[in-house]
């Protein structure tokens, strides 16, 4: 996440606050694959039906996922 955060809104003596001024944006890579390597992230959803099953169950499985039903991914 990118943005300017303000800081000076704690003061020590008050729960924290978490303040952005300007605009707030999320930070993401690129949505195509690099040459050579899985895709991840949001490069998961860009590919058809079928691939994008199969990258998603990859994925989970790389994490160590295991005993997924794949009728329900």
């Amino acid at each position: 996440m990118g943005g300017r955060i303000n800081n000076s809104v704690n003061d020590g003596e008050s729960p924290y606050v978490f303040q952005i001024s300007g605009s707030n944006h999320h930070k993401i890579r690129t949505l195509l694959p690099i040459s050579g390597l899985l895709p991840k992230l949001a490069q998961l959803y860009i590919y058809d039906t079928s691939n994008e099953l199969s990258n998603r169950l990859n994925a989970l499985w790389r994490s160590g996922h295991f005993g997924i039903r794949v009728d329900i991914v």
